[in-house]
């Protein structure tokens, strides 16, 4: 018994972790010429609040240069952000995986707000992006829109295994269109029996539109040609919708050629007692199929 605590406790300590650390962001001071300190301040702070919700470790310059002794902090923190090896010191002096720049121009039409991002190993960059033409009130705005861009792909190049995979849905079906049944009666065809074949052509059409549409995003999903898992969730819902449309638009667009059909079908015949008639529509990969089942007179 005790040889196999002895072996299990070996075992144990042999065990790799399976949990990554956390990503560690340092936001650097902003490239921000003639921009008001105060929103420069504003924009720093609602930079950080974004990145500590999406749950990611957050280091501000000013903790950075709490750090440092004063000696350093000239060199560190007043070096040009422009250089990798400036961007290389900024993350190791603060013990950071990623250096993070808010940049902030000014412009007649209003503000351009980036957000750049780039590893502290090369200092070279991982993802960016920008907003142009924003104005005073919408700063907050473009900055939550610029963190959303830029943190999944710095997460799946320096942390891949935690990105969520976005599974793709089954392989699409072709759509079967329920099997209406009508009640038709011997009667002459009325001067309007042409709308239910005009409106079902249209709407085979959309059909058709719609399962095209789903058929390409269930390739986009598994081709995995998404750029985030925002964009993955996107286009595995939109081919849902489009699959259900389709599906909808096929049966009732069947069913309206069908209901014109039987009216000239049965017009001209003497009245007498309804009919069950039950028209089919099947629709395979390489066609589709449309019947009439019943007892003509």
């Amino acid at each position: 018994m005790f040889l196999s605590l002895l072996a299990t406790l070996a075992v144990l300590g042999q065990a790799p972790a399976t949990s990554e650390a956390p990503l560690t962001v340092l936001i650097a001071p902003p490239e921000a010429a003639g921009v008001p300190s105060h929103i420069v301040s504003f924009a720093q702070e609602h930079v950080y609040e974004q990145l500590k919700t999406q749950g990611l470790q957050v280091v501000r310059a000013s903790e950075l240069s709490q750090r440092l002794p004063p000696a350093q902090r000239k060199t560190v923190l007043g070096c040009n952000r422009l250089e990798a090896a400036c961007r290389i010191t900024l993350g190791e002096a603060a013990q950071a995986d990623v250096v993070m720049i808010t940049e902030l121009v000014q412009f007649l039409s209003g503000y351009r707000v980036g957000l750049k991002a780039y590893a502290t190993r090369d200092g070279e960059q991982l993802a960016e992006h920008y907003v142009p033409g924003v104005r005073e009130d919408q700063l907050l705005d473009a900055l939550t829109q610029a963190s959303d861009k830029v943190v999944p792909p710095v997460r799946q190049a320096l942390r891949p295994s935690s990105v969520p995979v976005v599974e793709a849905p089954p392989p699409l079906l072709p759509p079967v269109p329920p099997k209406p049944e009508v009640t038709a009666s011997r009667s002459g065809a009325p001067g309007w029996a042409w709308l239910p074949a005009a409106g079902g052509a249209v709407l085979l059409g959309v059909g058709t539109v719609f399962y095209v549409q789903a058929s390409n995003d269930y390739k986009a999903l598994k081709d995995l040609r998404v750029t985030d898992p925002e964009d993955g969730a996107r286009l595995r819902d939109s081919g849902k919708r489009s699959q259900l449309l389709s599906q909808v638009a096929y049966g009732v667009g069947a069913a309206g050629v069908v209901t014109t059909g039987l009216i000239y079908l049965l017009s001209g015949k003497d009245k007498g007692a309804p009919m069950q008639v039950r028209p089919t529509v099947s629709v395979g990969n390489g066609g589709g199929m449309l019947g009439v089942a019943g007892t003509l007179p």
